[in-house]
């Protein structure tokens, strides 16, 4: 096990010192991707496992995590269950649509579900993914301009350009506090949020694809405004033209065979989302 350090608490690093763990400090906060990268260099096995910190992997996670790479996948996608409701499923990977943001895959389901076979997600989620490590390296690994959140779906989309596969593991179950170090609905989280998003979208090109752009600008310019009558102001926006302007990178969108959410679907979700976290923050 290697801990990515990226600012933990001094007591936290005590008890870690007491454990056969590897720490790699970051000096500073570098962001997940580069925290994960730093890592992965370490180290020395076949199959490099990402986890947050916000999860608490149940009985057998692991090895079930991993079948799926041992099998040929490139990744694995583990299952999130809702800490306060660990019937129903958080997430068990991502899925987009055609503005390439991610949907959680399975939200809301109960558990139950997996006892039949369901298709593979489009990728992880960076809560809780199996990667091929020669296929991880081969990429470069999580491209650290992401300080944190889409970078999972980022990773997932150049694996796959080189033929990488994704699978789910659907015994591999973890309790997830949503947003644990953040919060869900704070405004640090909707400022990396604004950011990433601009910097994916310039990076794929969207918003010169005429049939995603007019829908991309629309959904980008509903969720500023949201978020500026939510926390009283306007970083949001202005975090988006930040990561757009930032990002030289260019490349290729996956293919349309591989956009599996409509719009609507996808706005239906969020605002379920949006509403169950709500409904939990006042309870």
């Amino acid at each position: 096990m290697i801990v990515a350090d990226n600012g933990l608490a001094e007591d936290t690093r005590s008890l870690l010192s007491q454990t056969a763990a590897r720490v790699v400090t970051m000096e500073t906060n570098l962001g997940f991707g580069a925290a994960v990268n730093r890592a992965a260099l370490m180290a020395r096995t076949e199959i490099l496992v990402v986890l947050n910190d916000d999860i608490e992997p149940q009985s057998g996670f692991l090895d079930a995590l991993v079948e799926p790479i041992v099998a040929g996948a490139a990744m694995a996608a583990g299952v999130l269950l809702q800490e306060l409701t660990p019937d129903r499923i958080e997430t068990a990977g991502v899925e987009l649509d055609r503005t390439l943001a991610a949907a959680d895959y399975l939200h809301n389901q109960p558990v139950s579900r997996l006892e039949r076979p369901v298709p593979a997600p489009f990728g992880p989620s960076g809560g809780a993914a199996a990667y091929r490590l020669s296929a991880f390296l081969e990429v470069g690994g999580f491209d650290e301009s992401f300080f944190a959140y889409c970078e999972d779906v980022d990773l997932a989309i150049r694996l796959r350009a080189v033929g990488g596969t994704c699978a789910l593991a659907p015994r591999a179950r973890a309790l997830h506090a949503g947003s644990g170090t953040l919060g869900y609905r704070s405004l640090a989280k909707a400022n990396l949020v604004g950011f990433s998003r601009g910097y994916l979208l310039r990076k794929y090109g969207v918003l010169r694809d005429l049939r995603s752009a007019p829908a991309a600008l629309a959904i980008e310019a509903i969720a500023v405004l949201l978020l500026a009558r939510q926390h009283r102001s306007l970083r949001p926006g202005i975090a988006r033209v930040r990561g757009w302007r930032s990002c030289d990178a260019r490349a290729t969108p996956p293919p349309r065979s591989e956009i599996t959410v409509d719009l609507l679907d996808a706005w239906r979700r969020r605002y379920v989302r949006a509403r169950m976290t709500a409904s939990t923050a006042a309870s």
